[in-house]
């Protein structure tokens, strides 16, 4: 992924989600992204998987590339890694 797209898309969502969920790249390779996904112990906001999805769709609207999601660690109970990989189909 472009690094110059991905941190814009990065940017845009954590314009929109900070402080609820802030997104960090962790790996951007070059059919993959690994995203860091950190929230806040705001009890009212939206499930994390909305700001995974989220962030494949605004990467698509941007890119014109189709992510999906492949991968979700827990790291602890507030920070979830997130491994998206290019779809193809």
């Amino acid at each position: 992924m472009n690094r110059y797209i991905l941190s814009n898309v990065i940017k845009k969502i954590n314009k929109f989600r900070k402080p609820e969920c802030i997104a960090k790249t962790v790996k951007n390779g070059n059919d993959f992204l690994e995203v860091e996904f950190s929230r806040t112990s705001t009890p009212f906001s939206c499930c994390l998987d909305e700001y995974f999805n989220d962030l494949s769709i605004l990467l698509e609207n941007v890119s014109g590339v189709k992510f999906k999601i492949s991968d979700i660690t827990r790291k602890n109970i507030n920070n979830f890694l997130v491994t998206y990989k290019i779809n193809n189909n």
